[in-house]
């Protein structure tokens, strides 16, 4: 074929090797600059890679993104820039190309809002609270561009040399397009971040999607549709596949199945100790009967001195003091007061936040009101009920908690009759703390919302439920193995529960076997840089500041590699600013975070308002991971307040 020809004799790229480390595959990715597949097709290789259709000094370009594809354009002698098309509207693949006048724009035109109506997303409330929903995300660009065309499914492009069939193929996004590429005897399919490579995908928390249930609840839950573009994808018999994030791919039927197989075993080996077959049984009936997944265990009564509200948990000493965890809701405070009438309780003595869930959280402001009673929790929860603005997680509240003791792993202390340990406790959330109680014969473990009889709630990529010796949930399994409680306790379910010895042991072996089957999945050489979506976030994530004053922004990294990785940050103010932040680099050693701190000078009020600078302004990060480059990808926001 003439693509494998000029792929052999006019590769003008360099290769930067990626070594995964714990299976020994190499991985390669082009590094800065272009490929030619046929006569007429170029591929610019950066953060992203763009299609280059030429027709002598112009071209058509497919997801242009970032400045350096202009020196790819100098060298091909590409004076004019005519057409632009996008597969998606994630920021990372869209952002900081300067568009030349009169350029066109298609996009989809199920996700053209997302384009050229950015700020109905960033003003919109619902986008940054009590986040149950993960369509759209916000990798979002900061300001709107102009849009010319939309397109939908089986609609034909024609431009120069080339007939583009465009094709919706939703999963990474719910709007994507794949954009079928008919020139030089070639068909390229340009499919946006369907499929990064032979069995491999970019990342997996956008794959987050609700089925008959909200997103936050949907593992995975966008593989089917996933499956259903790839497999639409494969029946347009392309010769290749350019992903966005990727490698061309010259084998399209290997490199989907082997994807769509890596996938099922993932999901069998999520699905296998799922807490989520305890609330929603019917979302897994094919899996009934499964050998080589953990039986759900019977639950058993919880002691009598416990009460159950909402998502509260309550003890009641024999002095009849109350010691009180979480508030989701005002009606737990009402029954708590009820409590009082009833002369079941004398006062509520000590509160404990379990997590940092809207559902666990909403109502601490007006609790605290009501029982002022000292307030405790994990140092890293309290980071985030006591500053929420500063986060962006899934199911987060505005809601302020005062904090009057943050605790570490083993603190611990006397409660009436009770002895409390507290521990940092990373189970259905990083942000999530555990509680010991003993006394009056049994050994209770308050464990938040990280267990049901059925195993282990991680349902949710964006909670930070990270794989590996000695965190996430290997972490607490191992806390649990060690301390052998009586009971455990969910925040959602009524009954207590225990697991036995060799319950643990196959959840232990569970969540090893997915530390390497989803390594294997993503093209980097830990499962968690795919699966954790905060490995990179920006702290505080919104901040109020006044025109004129300086704006102080940290740009936070887990390294999830055993090896040290070399970090560059730059964030990227708006252009009207006519500022520029230099980048800065640090090395960070393995399995540990680090952070790089920025100043960012806000401009005057008079020069604000000549620019027509919005109150909420986006300012996003680009990423240098070492010596990969990706784009604008992290995000703060200013609210610029007079």
């Amino acid at each position: 074929m003439l693509m494998d020809i000029y792929h052999s004799i006019n590769v003008k790229a360099e290769l930067m090797l990626l070594v995964d480390h714990n299976s020994q595959r190499n991985r390669y990715a082009m590094d800065s600059h272009f490929t030619q597949l046929s006569p007429h097709v170029y591929i610019h290789h950066s953060h992203v890679n763009t299609g280059i259709i030429r027709d002598g000094n112009k071209a058509l370009l497919i997801d242009a993104s970032g400045t350096s594809i202009q020196s790819t354009l100098t060298e091909l002698g590409i004076t004019e820039v005519e057409k632009i098309l996008y597969t998606h509207h994630h920021r990372d693949n869209v952002a900081g190309y300067p568009f030349p006048e009169n350029v066109i724009i298609g996009v989809p035109k199920a996700e053209a809002q997302w384009f050229n109506e950015v700020n109905t997303f960033w003003n919109d409330p619902k986008y940054r609270w009590h986040l149950y929903n993960c369509h759209p995300h916000n990798l979002m660009l900061g300001n709107s561009i102009s849009v010319s065309e939309t397109y939908t499914d089986s609609m034909h492009i024609e431009w120069g040399p080339a007939s583009i069939i465009v094709l919706e193929t939703p999963g990474h996004t719910d709007g994507s397009l794949t954009y079928v590429v008919e020139v030089d005897d070639e068909r390229l399919a340009f499919t946006g971040d369907l499929i990064y490579d032979e069995g491999q995908i970019w990342d997996l928390y956008s794959l987050q999607k609700g089925q008959q249930t909200t997103d936050y609840h949907g593992f995975l839950g966008a593989r089917d549709e996933l499956r259903q573009s790839l497999e639409k994808v494969r029946e347009s018999s392309p010769n290749a596949i350019v992903p966005t994030h990727g490698v061309v791919i010259n084998k399209p039927d290997e490199a989907i199945v082997k994807l769509c197989d890596r996938l099922d075993y993932c999901y069998d080996r999520y699905v296998s100790i799922s807490a989520l077959r305890h609330y929603f049984p019917k979302l897994f009936e094919e899996f009934d009967g499964c050998e080589h997944h953990m039986p759900i265990r019977d639950g058993k009564t919880p002691p009598e001195f416990l009460r159950h509200i909402g998502t509260t948990w309550l003890i009641i000493s024999e002095t009849k003091e109350a010691f009180v965890m979480d508030c989701g809701s005002p009606n737990v405070i009402k029954q708590i007061q009820q409590m009082q009438q009833n002369d079941e309780i004398s006062d509520v003595s000590q509160f404990w936040v379990t997590h940092y869930h809207d559902d666990h959280v909403n109502a601490i402001p007006e609790f605290q009101e009501a029982f002022p009673c000292e307030t405790l929790t994990d140092s890293v929860v309290a980071s985030v009920i006591t500053d929420p603005t500063a986060y962006r997680l899934p199911c987060i509240s505005p809601a302020v908690t005062s904090v009057d003791r943050t605790t570490k792993d083993g603190d611990t202390w006397q409660w009436n009759e009770f002895t409390m340990t507290a521990y940092h406790f990373p189970g259905q959330t990083y942000y999530h703390g555990g509680l010991l109680v003993e006394g009056r014969g049994v050994r209770m473990f308050f464990s938040g919302d990280s267990f049901t009889m059925a195993g282990i709630d991680d349902y949710c990529a964006g909670n930070r439920n990270l794989l590996g010796e000695g965190v996430g949930y290997e972490k607490c399994l191992r806390l649990i193995e060690a301390i052998k409680p009586s009971h455990i306790f969910n925040c959602h379910v009524d009954q207590a529960f225990d697991f036995t010895d060799d319950e643990i042991a196959f959840m232990l072996d569970t969540l090893n076997e997915r530390e390497n089957c989803f390594t294997e999945l993503f093209p980097w050489d830990h499962a968690n840089y795919g699966m954790d979506e905060h490995w990179v976030r920006c702290y505080p994530y919104q901040q109020e500041i006044r025109p004129g004053e300086t704006a102080e922004l940290s740009v936070e990294f887990t390294n999830h590699s055993l090896q040290p990785c070399e970090v560059t940050a730059q964030p990227i103010l708006p252009e009207a600013w006519g500022t520029e932040i230099a980048p800065k680099s640090t090395t960070i050693t393995g399995k540990s975070d680090e952070f790089i701190s920025f100043f960012i000078p806000i401009l005057d009020e008079k020069t604000i308002n000549k620019h027509n600078t919005s109150e909420r302004t986006v300012i996003p990060v680009d990423i240098t991971y070492n010596n990969r480059p990706l784009g604008q990808f992290r995000e703060a926001i200013l609210l610029i307040t007079n």
